[in-house]
């Protein structure tokens, strides 16, 4: 069964990946198991390479994946879903990524899941969190380890008669005395705080916004991030009796217990404005990213990222964000030495009281080693392992839109075939070593002599297809000589292998889009059909296809 990988280069790929990986063929209502890696078979307590998808899996869990997987064939790109069920009984969270190939009239799937448990409650913590805040009854307010102002929500404007706009990006020295005389007893306590240091409360007297006096219980949590008191939360409830606030007091240090630990478990966190100013990032997006703190507070994400992103992808998910809806995706973004990075991406609105957007939270996850490995797979998949040259798969993409262009620009296109001559006394004289050394130097004579836009593939053996773009019906002859010249040219110069000078010719086979055909398939048989011709005459020969 000819498949579009071995699975030696499977293999090579993800035999060490921790996260499962699964590459399916589609066999009829149901998929076979083509390879999986051995995180696999350490899940499923058997081997699954040659069972179909329906032997490994409950009835109704088999029906949702073969879904997820028909959905991916039928979109042609990338599909990612989550799944609660396969792993139910360890309450686990797993996302699968769906990249679909077709691959000689075959139908193929390549799954990679992984766990998304932890991030899946963070998201659910942070939203827990925010929708507590703003729609609590309850004043409260953030302070950063600096004594600024960093948020407060719609109950503390109502109970203080203060205005949020007034207030936040504020440091305890910019405020007025009779407001520093408010906050004093608060910041003392502060000021004692140490990491280890719990939640705490105390007993204060404020003026409400009517002009009475009000006695609150203030609870103090410290947001600790590696070691280090990065801000405060602090929540005011107004006494009414001593079992109330004993009670309110305990809530409270839970909640925000809770919300520290959902902070610090994040792997990577960053929240800006509603115009797209970053106001927060933790410790760790600095490390991966080599920007302090300062240097990324106050830019706006888009700079951040404006070498990689595109302006309508920002767009894009600034309009998701702005509907009050969750975007999910990857983004490949740049450090700050120019090296590319990616992540994993989970992106928040945060709504006030009202359900207005206020701030937006992302929440990253460092996922640049799979791209990595991705990448290399679609590398290998479209190139020659040899040359590193295109190969055919390749080719027939490429040509497709190479014919497009052709056609809105009125323009001809070129397919040469090419055939080194003698390669056979190579390999019987030197050796297969020395052969494959001569065949990547040959072919890469033939891309060194080509033009911005042509493109060359290796097709097996000493065999070279090359298609000649932007080709001028009335200078058609001229322009591909031309190039035929530099070839030969090229590979007359030649090169040295283990201290031998190698200067091979070619013989070639021309067929011309679209004078003798639009179809590749049936240009590449009347290019060879020249070629063999060329070589029936000779080395060194190029013939151009002409009707029988």
């Amino acid at each position: 069964m000819p498949i579009p990988f071995t699975l030696e280069q499977l293999d090579l790929l993800y035999k060490n990946v921790k996260d499962p990986v699964y590459f399916m063929k589609q066999n009829g209502d149901t998929f076979d198991y083509v390879y999986v890696n051995p995180v696999c078979r350490t899940i499923f307590k058997k081997e699954l390479a040659g069972t179909t998808l329906d032997d490994s899996m409950p009835p109704d869990l088999s029906r949702e994946i073969k879904k997820q997987y028909l959905i991916a064939l039928r979109a042609g790109e990338r599909h990612i879903y989550r799944d609660y069920s396969l792993f139910s009984d360890l309450d686990t969270a797993m996302e699968t990524e769906l990249t679909p190939i077709d691959f000689e009239g075959q139908r193929f799937v390549l799954a990679v899941t992984k766990n998304v448990t932890a991030q899946k409650k963070i998201e659910e913590d942070y939203l827990f969190y925010e929708s507590l805040v703003q729609n609590s009854v309850d004043p409260m307010i953030m302070i950063s380890a600096e004594y600024m102002i960093i948020d407060l929500n719609s109950a503390y404007e109502k109970a203080f008669g203060v205005r949020k706009e007034d207030w936040v990006n504020r440091y305890y020295k910019d405020l007025p005395d009779k407001q520093k005389e408010q906050f004093k007893s608060g910041k003392d306590l502060l000021e004692k705080f140490v990491p280890e240091t719990k939640s705490s409360s105390i007993i204060m007297q404020r003026r409400k916004e009517d002009g009475t006096l009000a006695k609150f219980s203030a609870s103090y949590s410290p947001i600790n991030e590696n070691g280090i008191i990065r801000a405060f939360h602090v929540v005011f409830r107004e006494l009414t009796s001593e079992l109330l606030l004993k009670n309110e007091l305990k809530k409270t240090e839970n909640i925000l217990e809770s919300y520290k630990d959902a902070l610090n478990y994040a792997a990577l966190v960053a929240i800006w404005s509603l115009s797209g100013t970053i106001e927060f990032v933790n410790e760790n997006l600095n490390k991966l990213t080599g920007y302090m703190p300062e240097e990324l507070i106050g830019m706006n994400v888009y700079e951040v990222s404006e070498a990689i992103i595109s302006t309508e992808e920002y767009e894009m998910i600034r309009t998701v964000i702005l509907d009050g809806v969750i975007w999910r995706g990857q983004l490949k973004s740049l450090k700050k030495n120019g090296e590319i990075f990616w992540v994993d991406a989970t992106i928040i609105p945060l709504l006030d009281v009202d359900g207005e957007i206020y701030q937006v939270l992302s929440i990253l996850f460092d996922v640049t080693e799979r791209k990595q490995l991705e990448e290399q797979l679609h590398f290998m998949a479209y190139h020659d392992s040899l040359t590193t040259l295109p190969n055919r798969r390749l080719m027939v993409q490429k040509f497709q839109q190479m014919k497009d262009h052709a056609q809105q620009k009125g323009e001809h296109i070129a397919l040469l075939y090419i055939d080194g001559d003698n390669f056979k006394s190579i390999n019987d004289q030197f050796g297969h070593d020395v052969g494959d050394d001569f065949i990547y130097h040959f072919g890469q004579a033939i891309k060194k002599s080509l033009r911005k836009g042509d493109l060359a593939a290796r097709i097996g053996g000493d065999e070279f297809l090359v298609a000649l773009c932007g080709i001028f019906p009335e200078e058609s002859q001229f322009h591909i000589e031309k190039i035929i010249d530099r070839i030969n040219d090229t590979l007359a110069e030649g090169w040295e292998i283990n201290g031998h000078h190698f200067t091979p010719s070619s013989s070639i086979g021309i067929s011309v889009y679209p004078s003798h055909g639009t179809d590749f398939d049936d240009l590449v048989k009347k290019a060879d059909a020249a070629l063999y011709l060329a070589k029936s005459n000779g080395k060194g020969k190029c013939y151009l296809y002409t009707s029988p």
